[in-house]
């Protein structure tokens, strides 16, 4: 009985506007002369609507169906226009259309502020209830306090969880397509209630034949009424339509419901006609009663059953529900056409949105990153194919611009050979990738250091050998000098055996400081002052075609270092830049100034502990380092150059004296051509007088 009186009251709800002395008015309509110039410059108005709303506006095989269409057809026939039907519009590109004038009349719609802004209403022409829809087992319902933590069937974006909210209703949404959705997550138990008007659910219910969904009870929510509208400036249009819907008498308004909806439309309730029914209802109960005492133990038996089993079906679901939403992966299904239909609430770590906003194009998430390419053909084939794909990466971008890099495992559900949905998760690895090219870095630092502390070892201990050798020769030659007379002819070549051992005696020395195994005494130094004497010096002994550019950005600190040893390094790196430049010469430029190597992006500074530093720079304008052998330039006796024009132990060296004060040499192509030395040595607080 309860939902026979609210069937009944939606009707005359909906029904108000016809009940007034014009009601028998069946012909056509008195039409104004701004009217008939507004019809004469449209014989044919444009109409759309809802693509899927049934029963009152939706479209089957191409041809517009429902409620609307029948008003809007008896309209149309009264007041003398045709028809343009506009048919399966996206609801959003129907808004659209009509703000951009290719719709002139949209014949079911429900009004908000948004859209009075553009659009004049009709007077509501359908009006129904909003009722909850729960299973016919489920416990009796007194309110929407009874949804209380339940689990709530819906389709995005509408106003139901703003007014359960706003009641104070804790509640799990399970967001869906369409109603039709919505009543199926009810009726297979993977929501517990859902709330929709009283009409679509009926007409829903009947037509796809949810036998165990009845409706619980009617919300405390206003009717939600349904409206005409045409865009602004169409006041001519408004008025026809306005006129045109209380000459619907109420035998055809009664025809057109009772062809739709479930519920009967009557003007009233004769109490003898009442009467005759509970008692035929009366007589039928007692039968029902007398079937089903007798088979009772049965029944129980299986509802009994029945309630176990759908109990631990949602203790399962609720378990599985809170894993999805609670793991560190996101999991999601999205349709062949990349459609987002189900994404767990990790996306808003990952993709920077809510569910519910991540509902569109899984393409619309993937960057131009090169490395997409692999996954996205992997996605392709398991779409085609329905075979499960390797795992595979992609870069994501999120709604705030924020990109990680996740992985994807993801199989594909296919039915009668066709694949219809794929599933998956996505882990993010962002971090994991960075962590990897660090740990590449250092693994390249360190083979780098190792390599060079092993050719160390090997050079000092072939310096001290060759230098015992060169003493004992030189030894001699000053002994064999000794017992000659200056005429004598051996003089001369007893000279250059003296003069290339002191030579060797140089190349020895280089080999030592390399290998770090000669002590040099260090003090605080102005570093300042010393570029400075060492580009005067530089100056006179570089080529013309050299243009030496000093940049120096007081104040500098001092340094605690080996001066002898800190112009070599300027030295060697200012003649290899020359050399780079050679023939046509070109600009060297020597840069000196403070930086903090915490702002720095430099792989070596791993292992610099100073709080600020002396930063040293030496860049030339020649043919830059080719990129293959710039891991290998500060290898002793690694050279380029021709035979004769160097020994390769000049950056080897200047490597050596920096890190052996406790700085860190690097190298880079700038742009434009050319190359820049960087040397980075520990500040010192000590003043070069103390």
């Amino acid at each position: 009985m309860p939902t026979l009186l609210m069937g009944l009251w939606f009707t005359n709800a909906a029904y108000s506007h016809a009940q007034n002395p014009a009601d028998n008015a069946t012909g056509s309509i008195q039409l104004t002369s701004a009217e008939k110039t507004w019809l004469d410059r449209h014989p044919a108005v444009t109409i759309a609507g809802p693509r899927s709303f049934p029963p009152f506006h939706y479209y089957e095989k191409g041809k517009l169906k429902g409620l609307s269409a029948d008003y809007i057809t008896q309209i149309a026939a009264k007041s003398g226009f045709k028809l343009h039907i506009l048919t399966n519009l996206p609801w959003p590109q129907v808004l659209e259309s009509v703000q951009q004038g290719e719709i002139d009349l949209i014949t079911c719609i429900a009004k908000t502020a948004d859209r009075e802004t553009y659009l004049d209403f009709s007077v509501p022409y359908l009006a129904f209830p909003l009722v909850i829809i729960t299973r016919d087992n489920s416990p009796v319902m007194n309110g929407i306090k009874d949804l209380q933590g339940k689990t709530l069937a819906m389709v995005p974006k509408t106003l139901v969880p703003e007014w359960l909210s706003r009641d104070g209703i804790e509640f799990s949404p399970l967001y869906v397509e369409s109603p039709l959705h919505v009543l199926e997550a009810v009726s297979f138990s993977r929501a517990d209630a859902a709330i929709d008007n009283l009409a679509t659910a009926n007409y829903l219910i009947h037509q796809n034949g949810l036998a165990n969904l009845k409706i619980a009870v009617p919300t405390p929510y206003d009717k939600y009424r349904l409206y005409m509208a045409v865009p602004k400036g169409h006041q001519p249009l408004l008025s026809i339509i306005n006129k045109a819907l209380p000459t619907i008498t109420p035998r055809q308004t009664n025809e057109v419901r009772n062809q739709w909806l479930s519920v009967k439309y009557d003007y009233g309730v004769n109490p003898k006609d009442v009467f005759r029914y509970i008692v035929l209802i009366l007589l039928f109960a007692l039968g029902v009663i007398f079937v089903v005492l007798f088979r009772s133990h049965r029944l129980a038996k299986e509802t009994r059953e029945r309630i176990a089993t759908e109990k631990a079906l949602r203790r399962s679901e609720g378990k599985l529900r809170n894993i999805l939403e609670n793991s560190t992966n996101m999991y999601y299904a999205h349709t062949p056409d990349h459609e987002i239909t189900y994404i767990t609430p990790r996306c808003r770590q990952i993709l920077q949105c809510e569910p519910e906003e991540a509902m569109k194009s899984w393409i619309d998430f993937v960057t131009d990153n090169p490395i997409n390419r692999k996954g996205l053909e992997y996605k392709a084939k398991a779409i085609k194919t329905g075979q499960r794909q390797p795992p595979y990466e992609l870069e994501l971008k999120g709604t705030k611009g924020r990109k990680v890099i996740v992985e994807i495992r993801e199989h594909p559900v296919v039915r009668n050979g066709r694949t219809v949905t794929i599933v998956g998760s996505a882990t993010d690895i962002t971090e994991q990738k960075k962590a990897e090219k660090d740990r590449e870095a250092l693994q390249r630092q360190l083979i780098q250091a190792r390599k060079m502390e092993s050719i160390g070892t090997l050079a000092g201990g072939i310096a001290h050998n060759f230098n015992n050798i060169l003493g004992i020769i030189l030894g001699n030659a000053q002994l064999a000098l000794l017992d000659l007379s200056e005429d004598n002819p051996a003089c001369s070549r007893v000279n250059e055996i003296q003069t290339a051992c002191l030579r060797a005696k140089d190349v020895v020395l280089q080999l030592l400081n390399f290998s770090r195994q000669t002590e040099q005494e260090k003090q605080p130094l102005n570093p300042a002052k010393l570029v400075t004497d060492t580009v005067r010096l530089l100056r006179a002994s570089l080529p013309s075609s050299i243009e030496i550019l000093y940049q120096n950005n007081p104040p500098i600190q001092t340094i605690h270092a080996n001066p002898t040893q800190i112009q070599q390094v300027i030295i060697n790196l200012c003649n290899n830049a020359t050399q780079a430049m050679a023939p046509d010469g070109g600009t060297l430029t020597i840069g000196l100034d403070m930086v903090a190597p915490h702002d720095l992006k430099m792989p070596e500074l791993k292992g610099f502990s100073a709080a600020e530093a002396v930063r040293l720079t030496i860049a030339d304008t020649g043919t830059g380092i080719d990129p293959a052998i710039q891991d290998r330039i500060f290898d002793p006796y690694f050279t380029t150059k021709e035979f004769g024009k160097g020994v390769g132990m000049g950056l080897a060296i200047a490597h050596g004296i920096v890190h052996n004060h406790g700085g860190i040499i690097s190298v880079k192509n700038k742009m434009g051509g050319g190359a820049v030395f960087t040397v980075l040595l520990p500040a010192s607080q000590n003043s070069p007088d103390s």
